[in-house]
C-alpha cells in the first residue's frame, strides 16, 4: 500500500464521521473512489488530504524533521499512524510550535486556548497519533474527545477471530482511563470492515483499525511499533500526573 492510499485508509473513518475533512460530497466520492482502486489523480487525492488540518500538519512536521520531500512518503504516514523511528527526530518543542502556528487560527483554536495546550506538551512527547488525542485532543472543534471516545479514535490493533459479512471479530486490549491510563486484558469487539480497502484478511491477522473501522493488515513488526509509540505516549501521560 502506497503512502498516500495509507493516508486515506486510516483518514476515512474520522471523515466519514464528519470529524475531520472537507465534508462535500465530491470530496467524500473521490477518497473513496481512490481507495477502492478507481482511476483518480493522485494530485486530487493530496488536495483533498492536504485540507485535513490536523494529520496534514504532523506530515509536515515528521517530513521536515527528518529531510523528506514528499509529505505522502509512505514512512512518514506510518510515522503517524502507527509509529517509526521518524519519531525520534520530532521533539516536544516542534509540537508545541506546531501548536501555536498550524492549529492557531480561525476555524480551529483561539490563540489563547493553543497556548495553553501547547503549554500542556509533556516531556517526551512524540508526534504519533496517540499525542493528538491523549493529549492535544481535537483542534476543529467537531468532536470534544473524552471518556470512551479516547479509546474509538485512538489507532487500536487487534487480532482476527471472526469473519462475518462486513464485521470483523477481533481480540484487542482496550485502553482504560483513570489516575493512569492503561492498556487493559485482552477483550473482544467487533469493526467495521470494507474489503475492497482491507483485503484478504483472514482468522489469525492483525489488523489496525480507527474509529471501529479496519484499516489495514499489519505484520508482526508493525504490530509492535503501534504497541510501543502508543505506550510511550501513555507513559508521557502519566508522568505529568505524578
Amino acid at each position: 500500500m502506497s503512502g498516500l492510499s495509507k493516508a486515506v485508509c486510516y483518514s476515512l473513518p474520522s471523515f466519514s464521521l464528519g470529524f475531520c475533512g472537507p465534508q462535500d460530497k465530491k470530496s467524500r466520492k473521490t477518497l473513496f473512489d481512490f481507495v477502492h482502486g478507481k482511476n483518480v489523480r493522485e494530485e486530487k487525492v493530496k488536495k483533498i488530504l492536504s485540507k485535513f488540518e490536523a494529520a496534514y500538519s504532523y506530515y509536515k512536521l515528521i517530513a521536515q524533521k527528518n529531510k523528506i520531500e514528499d509529505l505522502f512518503d509512505k514512512r512518514v504516514v506510518e510515522a503517524l499512524w502507527t509509529g517509526n523511528n521518524l519519531l525520534k527526530k520530532v521533539g516536544e518543542s516542534d509540537l508545541k510550535k506546531m501548536i501555536l502556528t498550524d492549529f492557531s487560527r480561525p476555524g480551529l483554536l483561539p490563540k489563547e486556548e493553543a497556548e495553553r495546550r501547547a503549554a500542556k506538551v509533556p516531556k517526551g512527547a512524540i508526534a504519533h497519533h496517540s499525542f493528538h488525542v491523549l493529549v492535544l485532543g481535537a483542534v476543529a472543534g467537531r468532536v470534544k474527545l473524552e471518556g470512551e471516545l479516547l479509546d474509538l479514535c485512538r489507532i487500536g490493533w487487534g487480532k482476527i477471530v471472526k469473519i462475518r459479512d462486513k464485521k470483523l471479530k477481533i481480540k484487542y486490549k482496550p485502553l482504560i482511563l483513570g489516575k493512569k491510563i492503561k492498556l487493559g486484558r485482552e477483550v473482544e469487539k467487533e469493526i467495521g470492515w470494507d474489503e475492497k480497502i482491507v483485503t484478504n484478511v483472514k482468522v489469525g491477522d492483525w489488523v489496525s483499525f480507527h474509529w471501529a473501522c479496519a484499516c489495514e493488515v499489519l505484520d508482526g513488526e508493525k504490530v509492535k511499533d503501534l504497541e510501543f509509540w502508543t505506550q510511550k505516549t501513555v507513559s508521557s501521560v502519566n508522568a505529568l500526573s505524578r
